[in-house]
């Protein structure tokens, strides 16, 4: 009897669900979405199943039984073509960023029979950098230093409280991009500026240590390059 032997060859999606330390486990919200992840991909909305796709709905994680319960259906929702940002996996869904051009997008999980999985290049050149990145209030900007290899990188983010407390960020200083990830840091002080900076495709995946300014400032967030 001869045995018939299939191989599959899938685009590389996160497996797994790369949680916090101390989260729990059903958590896909924005302020732990850029810590502790190994990998991002990029994802379109679409059936996979071939059945029509009008509304591809985000599920919460403020339940134990959530993504998967009964009572997890948010009221927002993508449409076909639609591009997210995935992180991981757990129970049929993906933990998605929605990067709005406007404000700072939509978190959450979607289920994985509404998305198609996308090839990203492993390594964009130096080019793909350059220019005004920016999410919600926050911007960074990319230019070529002279050292081979580098860029020079300047940024400001902000943290608007009541009235007119406003809390602003800087970076201001040069990185050396390798294999689309970037490090800065402003010493070797745990409480200096650290950001760790990733490319995929036209995003800027950000994580920063909450040094980079004053009280609830960040940089981290997924940012795309500035409307002209």
């Amino acid at each position: 009897m001869r045995t018939l032997i299939i191989i599959v060859f899938l685009a590389a999606v996160p497996s797994a669900f790369p949680q916090n330390e101390g989260d729990p486990a059903n958590w896909c919200r924005a302020g732990t979405f850029m810590k502790d992840s190994p990998e991002y991909t990029i994802a379109k909305v679409g059936s996979l199943s071939g059945t029509t796709l009008r509304r591809a709905y985000f599920f919460r994680d403020d339940r134990p039984d959530c993504p998967q319960g009964d009572r997890c259906l948010s009221t927002s929702y993508l449409v076909p073509g639609d591009e997210v940002v995935v992180r991981g996996e757990l129970y049929g869904f993906a933990c998605a960023w929605y990067p709005s051009t406007k404000g700072a997008g939509t978190v959450g999980w979607l289920r994985l029979e509404d998305i198609e999985f996308q090839r990203t290049p492993s390594n964009q050149p130096l080019r793909d950098w350059l220019g005004e990145w920016k999410y919600a209030e926050n911007t960074l900007n990319f230019t070529n230093n002279k050292l081979a290899g580098w860029l020079n990188v300047t940024g400001n983010a902000f943290w608007r409280g009541l009235g007119d407390n406003i809390h602003i960020g800087e970076l201001d200083g040069r990185v050396e991009p390798k294999a689309g990830v970037a490090k800065y840091s402003d010493g070797d002080d745990e409480f200096d500026c650290k950001a760790t900076i990733q490319i995929l495709g036209k995003y800027l995946i950000v994580s920063d240590n909450m040094q980079c300014g004053g009280a609830n400032v960040t940089f981290s967030g997924i940012y795309r390059k500035a409307v002209k």
